[in-house]
């Protein structure tokens, strides 16, 4: 038998952590990709027909080119993809979402979903 000639890792000295230095009324959190509402005609079968952005959906994204198309509407004239999120179900408040990957006229994707709880659609950024 030979024996193993590495060291095995220590822990290394344990460094004291000053509480006081920490000032947890100045740390504030925020959200990221924060749904926001947009308007959707929809067809008889939940499906997007067309996506017209408010002000809520450009906030935030100044240089991002949508700022300044806001309450311009875009015709979908594909759906790319399309998914159902069913969630925390024990909850007060359940999550109950279809999401559509959609592309406009003027090749722009968007992804956009239907709270199937309240029929309220909105632009899901980030993904």
């Amino acid at each position: 038998m030979v024996a193993n000639s590495r060291k095995t890792p220590s822990v290394g000295a344990v460094r004291s952590v000053n509480h006081q230095a920490v000032n947890h009324q100045a740390v504030s959190y925020r959200s990221l990709n924060l749904p926001a509402p947009v308007a959707v005609t929809e067809n008889s079968q939940e499906r997007p027909l067309s996506i017209t952005l408010t002000p809520a959906a450009t906030r935030g994204r100044p240089h991002s080119g949508l700022a300044t198309r806001k309450g311009r509407t875009f015709t979908v004239t594909s759906i790319d993809d399309l998914w159902q999120v069913d969630d925390e179900w024990w909850r007060e408040r359940p999550i109950s979402r279809r999401y559509y990957q959609v592309t406009t006229e003027d090749n722009r994707q968007f992804i956009i979903f239907r709270d199937q709880t309240n029929g309220a659609w909105y632009q899901q950024r980030g993904f």
